[in-house]
């Protein structure tokens, strides 16, 4: 085996446990909660040592924000470049679909994970901060070739326009988390209804 083949492997190891200890965080936020989970625990959980943790993972607010940042951005990336290519609803409905399958496929880690997210400080809040900077660009862009191929009236204003999806992307989020179930069509439905409303 090369040098280059020998760092790949290790590498690779590497991600493995950290997905391990990802997965094992996924599963005591939601059933015990954030605060009551420690890194002992959560070793256990994982089935390896609690120096290997720290490896990873510094503190709680860390592991938290990277469960989130990972596997959220995916999502969102992924989103973006399978986008519909025309339609703007059609778009903004796609990325929110995505997005609200993650929190549907475990509802109770979501209230958890939206709860402790919310208000995280520091510097894995800064990355939180950054990562919605990122995404409300990329919906203003949306916005501004939808107004430029006159498909929304040239007065909307694209930043303007972004805030207000975001807006109604987490109100209807929570309102959907709320409910014993979290059911995405339903909730894409109120969400199209104030696209409508807002946009056109």
């Amino acid at each position: 085996m090369t040098t280059k083949q020998k760092i790949s492997h290790r590498q690779a190891q590497k991600e493995d446990t950290r997905r391990i200890i990802l997965d094992s965080a996924y599963v005591l936020f939601a059933k015990n909660g954030y605060t009551k989970t420690t890194m002992r625990s959560l070793a256990e959980q994982a089935g390896v040592g609690l120096g290997t943790i720290f490896k990873h993972f510094p503190d709680k607010p860390s592991l938290l924000a990277a469960a989130f940042q990972d596997d959220l951005n995916k999502i969102i990336q992924n989103s973006f470049k399978s986008l519909p290519e025309s339609g703007v609803t059609n778009q903004l409905l796609h990325i929110t679909k995505s997005i609200y399958a993650f929190y549907a496929e475990n509802p109770s880690f979501s209230r958890t994970l939206i709860k402790e997210v919310l208000f995280l400080e520091g510097e894995h809040g800064k990355i939180l901060d950054a990562q919605i900077i990122v995404f409300l660009d990329e919906i203003s862009g949306l916005l501004k070739k939808a107004v430029e191929n006159g498909e929304l009236p040239p007065e909307i204003n694209p930043e303007e326009g972004a805030l207000a999806f975001w807006s109604f992307y987490f109100t209807v989020l929570l309102m959907g988390l709320k409910q014993p179930s979290f059911e995405v069509d339903q909730q894409l439905k109120i969400i199209e209804t104030l696209i409508n409303n807002h946009f056109f």
